[in-house]
C-alpha cells in the first residue's frame, strides 16, 4: 500500500472512528518523498491564549509499499500526535510519557504496533524508488 490522498483519507477515517471515538477532525494530507521519514504532524498554532489548532496536516511518505497493517500503525502514530495537540496534552508533538501510554494503551486493547521510532529497514521500497545508495551518492559524492 502506497501512499497517496485516497488511502490516507480512508485509513484516518477507519483509524479515527476505531480507536480515537470519531474525536479527530479530519486534517489536511500530504505526501513525503523520503526514504528517512515515514510519518509527520504538524499543525499551525494560535496566538498566546488561543488554543486553537489550525492547518492540522498528516504527512505519509510514498517511498515505501507498506503493508496494511504497518500502514495503519503509521497514522495511528501520527493521529496519536494529533490527539495529543488536541486535548492540549502534548502541542509539542514529542514521544514523551503521554505519547508512550497512548500507544501502548491501543497496542494493547486492539493488536497495533505502534512505536516511537521505525526500523526502516523492514519496510519495501515502492517499485521504482531509487534505492538508499543511489540517496548516498547522490548526498555525498554529487
Amino acid at each position: 500500500m502506497v501512499a497517496n490522498h485516497d488511502n490516507m483519507l480512508l485509513t484516518f477515517d477507519t483509524c479515527n472512528m476505531e480507536y480515537f471515538d470519531g474525536k479527530l477532525l479530519f486534517p489536511q494530507f500530504d505526501l513525503l518523498h523520503s526514504f528517512r521519514t515515514c510519518g509527520y504532524f504538524q499543525y499551525t498554532k494560535g496566538g498566546w491564549f488561543d488554543k486553537t489548532l489550525y492547518d492540522p496536516t498528516i504527512s505519509m511518505t510514498d517511498y515505501y509499499d507498506f503493508t496494511e497493517k504497518q500502514f495503519k500503525d503509521i497514522m495511528c502514530h501520527e493521529m496519536i500526535h494529533y490527539y495529543l495537540a488536541f486535548v492540549g496534552e502534548d502541542r509539542d508533538c514529542h514521544h514523551g510519557k503521554q505519547f508512550k501510554k497512548m500507544a501502548e494503551d491501543l497496542n494493547r486493547k486492539y493488536g497495533l504496533h505502534v512505536t516511537p521510532y521505525l526500523d526502516l529497514s523492514q519496510y519495501k521500497r515502492r517499485p521504482g524508488t531509487p534505492s538508499l545508495s543511489y540517496w548516498f551518492v547522490q548526498k555525498f559524492y554529487m
